[in-house]
């Protein structure tokens, strides 16, 4: 029977890997004062950097309504969604809303929503994942078993070049933002282990900052057998930057089977901002 894969817009996505992992997208929202984005493939990246570069205040994000989740998951027998960390997002639990709805309107369905712990190349790397596990004519139930068994170790971590998001959304003071800019501050963040944001360090210059990345990946990977592991690395508007970096994570970190790059789509670009970059493994 027909397992699909929905994931919220977050899940960054080239138009090859979307045809490869053949997932559905359910769009979030942004609006930058009054303008409004919807996060899908007809998306204007550059115009939306640009509106959220000349104005003063963050970006609010809005995500996919339940009766659009729950009309997707109508469209096949058994589903899997991945969305954002629940403590990113309203993400989750609109999917969940979602997916009380279709099980009443039919309750033949089966349905698993997953809470990706994560945002951006973690979402791709689970869908990635989920592909892998559904080709591989697994139960429904196992598959959900594994890809909970996956969340729970995977680690995020990303290095944000542009300041001035941080400032506008209040993470960090307007003042920290000013002495992390003349500095050259570049924040290396991480998830918690429990979908929450935390900065790890701030290392002068991203060069540096890059270098610390690998370093950070080397180490945490260290145990794992070596060209075991998939990495996925989002990037935001930097390109040779990502290119370098793909390299340098494959020649110092053993573990590493593959590095699969992919830029930022709306949500991830809110998120990382010009510069950023995303890992998730």
């Amino acid at each position: 029977m027909e397992i699909q894969i929905i994931a919220d817009s977050c899940c960054d996505l080239t138009p090859t890997l979307r045809r490869v992992l053949r997932v559905r997208t359910a769009s979030l929202t942004i609006r930058v004062d009054d303008r409004e984005f919807t996060d899908d493939e007809s998306l204007d990246i550059p115009a939306l950097m640009a509106a959220m570069k000349q104005s003063a205040n963050a970006p609010a994000t809005a995500c996919p309504a339940p009766e659009v989740y729950a009309a997707m998951m109508a469209q096949a027998p058994m589903t899997f969604v991945v969305t954002l960390s629940s403590r990113l997002s309203g993400s989750y639990n609109a999917a969940c809303v979602g997916r009380g709805m279709a099980l009443e309107a039919d309750p033949s369905l089966k349905i698993c929503v997953l809470d990706s712990e994560s945002a951006s190349a973690g979402e791709t790397r689970i869908v990635m994942l989920l592909r892998d596990l559904i080709d591989a004519n697994l139960s429904f139930e196992e598959i959900e078993q594994r890809a909970r068994a996956f969340i729970a170790p995977m680690r995020t971590r990303f290095v944000l070049e542009d300041l001035s998001h941080l400032v506008k959304n209040g993470r960090i003071s307007k003042m920290a933002g000013f002495v992390g800019t003349v500095l050259n501050l570049r924040p290396l963040m991480a998830d918690n282990g429990h979908g929450e944001i935390v900065c790890l360090e701030k290392i002068r210059g991203t060069a540096n900052a890059m270098k610390k990345l690998v370093e950070h990946v080397a180490a945490e990977t260290a145990d794992a057998a070596r060209a075991s592991l998939v990495l996925v690395l989002s990037y935001c508007n930097c390109a040779p930057r990502a290119l370098e970096l793909q390299r340098d994570l494959l020649a110092s970190c053993a573990a590493l089977k593959d590095v699969i790059m992919v830029p930022t789509g709306g949500i991830s670009t809110v998120y990382a901002d010009d510069g950023g970059v995303v890992l998730a493994f």
